[in-house]
């Protein structure tokens, strides 16, 4: 009885509602990579048969493995180090790296759409800021127009903008 009570601990918050719940879960599973860089890599990887063995292994772990993390999770009402503890000491391990992996994650998206907000509004500018080499960043190879006739290594004020 008080093991259990150890698992189950009354103080700790709950979702109020499930479709919270739900929500939740959707925005950790569907992250900035399945809409933006999946699509690009199946293409890359063969498209269509690149697919078959995707779809079947995310059926047959994939699902499995996170329903039995969520059913874990919910079940001791604990973050994933001290479940993975509870259910066997060697896996926390896996409880940290998880965390830590999330970090990363988390840490690597918030400067990808920090990159896609700052171009978003610089391009609100009357003037754009890649449109011509009268800029601080811009270096002498800076050319305004794309084509380069004379052989020697130029970049175009959009190409130096971006970088």
């Amino acid at each position: 009885m008080e093991a259990d009570m150890k698992l189950h601990d009354p103080h700790r918050p709950t979702w109020s509602r499930q479709i919270e719940f739900t929500l939740a879960g959707i925005g950790m599973a569907v992250g900035l990579g399945n809409v933006w860089r999946f699509p690009y890599l199946c293409y890359r990887s063969g498209g269509g048969a690149f697919l078959v063995p995707y779809v079947f292994m995310l059926v047959v772990l994939g699902i499995p493995l996170l329903y039995m993390e969520l059913l874990l999770g919910q079940y001791m009402r604990r973050g994933p180090v001290q479940v993975l503890k509870n259910v066997c000491p060697l896996l926390k391990g896996v409880g940290l790296a998880s965390v830590a992996i999330s970090f990363i994650m988390c840490t690597y998206y918030n400067v990808v759409i920090t990159w896609a907000l700052y171009y978003m509004f610089s391009s609100f500018r009357t003037t754009l800021p890649w449109q011509d080499c009268n800029n601080t960043w811009n270096t002498q190879n800076c050319t305004s127009t794309p084509t380069n006739s004379s052989g020697e290594h130029t970049s175009t004020a959009s190409q130096e903008f971006f970088k």
